[in-house]
């Protein structure tokens, strides 16, 4: 039947199959189930425990013929079993993953096991307090072929306990254990030494083994997984050289390994070869003085970045006519931005979840509240704004600028909307920032603050700039009515960035609350607070709704002759020998845009892309992607943009924040150059 229901092309069949049969298996506490293409089992090599002896139990993985499943490292693709253990009564052990095999699909290589697979686990018993213990497994696994299909399931073993000495009947699987066991590595990790290049991986080891052994890397992330294996002997010792993944940048102490010829192996345990080696490309290894300097500065640049000049020519209002004392606003309002931010990732990072810079832009029901932000203020700088709207003092007191307060909201405005922002020198240290100690991440995010607050608050003290501004007078009127304009802007800007994070569906739901929203404040005049709140609450509602309404699409303005990133048409491509211009980019990345339309929409690079060696891929962060946010780890990057040239597996070079046609274009000549230089050689 399952067999059946998986042969068909109907897709609604298959998910509402995998659905009952993931609910049932939820439901029901088993010692086995059944999902697509595959058995699993919880199994015990006894019948019973004892106190003070090690036992073992496990899980089975039976696939069907032609079907497989993975190892600790799956390779290209794949995934792992994962087992949740949960037992009052017993302490749990590693797995012990018996010897995978490559298994080839397409120009993929994977790790893992075909045909029947027992992962052992070690138990012992705490203690004797109970007649019998229960072992429940929550167990989720992926099983493939051509297709992957994942499965999960709640298994549950009941065991009787007897007391220390009295003898133990072994389980129908004791033989299954005994196989397993068989092939397992062997314990002892031989010792080896490794020395990285920009593109390569040396090992070196003692040889008492054979020239068809192949070895498998405990991470996913250290070489490619597809490269030939061709090892050298000298003597006793013998070489490997290997391609490094494209996504391998941390600076490891150590790195592990299986070593095997299919049938048995042993474990490799290999240090650097030399105890201070540096990867030349590793910006981790910079001192943090020199990662400071590159957020300060970062910070000062920030500045004029397109997205904040919005904000700032607020403030810029607000020199000719606030006090002295009232200045110091701005940079606190700035400071305790970006140390709040620091807060978040820092809990973040501590809670396990991945981040990366403008993280908090890519959830559209924050869009859809700047959008309603910006109209708010665009309403109040144009003063229209009734005095029944409780804000509209504030309101007039932030448009003014005469206040501490007023100072203030704009500095945390400003930091809001230049977080789409990756200035030059600061996408490095926000990469550093990003993956180092908490307090090391609240160094940087305190430097980029001090750069980013520092010109709009010593311009006011400069006794030369105060000359060259104008008196206040009736143009500050004027002025103040025309900065409605970029903040009407600003709201259009993220009504388009919502579409990308949504659907046209939901834009038209958004539009249809902003307009709401400005009869509520119209309404507030006209008929009373009571009656224009509901209209208030209507639109609130609505933009919640319509940050929910529809899934993502691509956007309209794909740029033409690119194809989608992905880390394996990466690897196809370098393998192949092409040059590849990586672009990623999202919606809400305004320096982003900018390139997009200055360099990239060239004539000269647009021929480029169409030439048959050059591939233009392009990676959209504009919602969450943890594929591209660990591509952007690899490079120490927590943000976009990020540009980067391959010629072929030889080399890459990573391009600056800003762009020119004339920039892109020599690193692909330069990288086609490497290639056919290579080729000829």
């Amino acid at each position: 039947m399952i067999k059946d229901i998986f042969g068909t092309d109907n897709c609604m069949v298959k998910l509402i199959f995998i659905f009952l049969l993931v609910f049932s298996c939820g439901g029901f506490a088993q010692n086995s189930a059944t999902g697509p293409h595959i058995e699993v089992s919880l199994v015990s090599e006894t019948s019973q425990l004892s106190i003070g002896k090690t036992h073992w139990i496990g899980i089975i993985l039976n696939p069907e013929q032609g079907w497989h499943t993975y190892w600790l490292n799956p390779g290209d693709s794949g995934e792992a079993p994962k087992i949740e253990w949960h037992s009052d009564a017993i302490e749990f052990g590693n797995i012990q993953w018996p010897i995978p095999k490559a298994i080839e699909v397409a120009h993929l290589v994977n790790y893992g096991y075909e045909g029947r697979t027992l992962l052992m686990v070690p138990i012992t018993l705490k203690e004797q307090s109970l007649p019998h213990a229960t072992i429940k497994a929550d167990l989720s696994w992926l099983v493939c072929k051509e297709d992957c299909i994942p499965g999960w399931a709640k298994l549950e073993l009941d065991l009787p306990i007897v007391p220390t000495g009295q003898s133990i009947d072994y389980s129908d699987h004791q033989a299954l254990f005994e196989q397993t066991r068989l092939r397992l590595a062997n314990k002892p990790f031989i010792e080896a030494k490794f020395e990285l290049s920009e593109s390569h991986i040396a090992l070196q080891m003692a040889w008492p083994y054979q020239s068809n052994w192949q070895i498998f890397p405990f991470r996913g992330d250290v070489i490619q997984h597809n490269a030939a294996q061709d090892w050298t002997q000298s003597q006793d010792v013998a070489q490997l050289v290997l391609p490094l993944s494209d996504y391998f940048s941390s600076q490891p102490d150590s790195l592990k390994f299986l070593l095997s010829d299919g049938g048995s192996g042993y474990y490799v345990n290999a240090l650097p070869n030399s105890p201070d080696f540096i990867r030349t490309d590793n910006t981790a290894s910079k001192p943090i003085w020199v990662i400071l300097v590159f957020a300060f500065l970062g910070g000062l640049i920030l500045n004029i970045m397109p997205c904040v000049l919005p904000v700032l020519s607020m403030k810029a209002l607000a020199l000719s006519s606030t006090e002295c004392k009232s200045h110091w606003g701005y940079p606190l309002g700035v400071i305790i931005s970006f140390w709040l931010f620091a807060a978040v990732v820092i809990s973040l990072k501590a809670a396990g979840s991945a981040v990366g810079w403008g993280f908090h832009l890519q959830e559209p029901l924050l869009i859809a509240a700047l959008a309603f932000l910006f109209t708010f203020i665009a309403m109040m700088l144009w003063d229209l704004l009734p005095p029944s709207v409780n804000m509209s003092g504030i309101g007039h007191s932030l448009t003014q600028g005469s206040s501490f307060f007023s100072q203030f909201f704009t500095g945390v405005l400003a930091v809001i909307v230049a977080s789409p922002c990756t200035a030059p020198f600061m996408a490095t240290a926000l990469g550093v920032a990003m993956l180092s100690p908490a307090f090391e991440t609240w160094l940087v995010f305190t430097a980029l603050a001090v750069g980013f607050a520092l010109p709009m608050t010593l311009l006011p003290m400069s006794s030369h700039f105060a000359k060259l501004l104008p008196k206040p007078g009736a143009w500050m009127e004027t002025f103040k009515h025309f900065l409605g304009f970029p903040m009407i802007a600003t709201v259009v800007w993220l009504v388009w960035v919502f579409l990308s994070q949504t659907s046209s569906m939901g834009q038209l739901w958004l539009l249809s609350g902003l307009l709401l929203f400005a009869l509520f404040i119209w309404l507030s005049s006209k008929m009373g607070r009571p009656f224009s709140y509901i209209f208030m609450l209507m639109a609130v509602g609505i933009a919640t709704l319509s940050s929910m309404k529809g899934t993502h699409i691509t956007s309209d303005d794909q740029q033409l002759g690119s194809d989608q990133f992905s880390e394996q048409k990466l690897s196809q491509l370098r393998n192949e020998n092409h040059v590849v211009v990586v672009n990623m980019t999202a919606d809400w990345c305004i320096t982003c845009k900018v390139n997009e339309q200055v360099a990239f929409k060239d004539d000269a690079l647009k021929a480029l892309f169409e030439e048959g060696d050059i591939d233009y891929l392009v990676g959209d962060w504009t919602n969450k992607n943890t594929t591209i946010l660990n591509y952007l780890k690899q490079y120490q990057r927590s943000g976009v943009p990020l540009y980067i040239v391959y010629a072929g597996n030889h080399s890459k070079q990573i391009l600056p924040q800003v762009l020119t046609p004339e920039i892109v274009i020599d690193a692909i000549y330069e990288a086609r150059k490497e290639i056919n230089n290579a080729t000829s050689n």
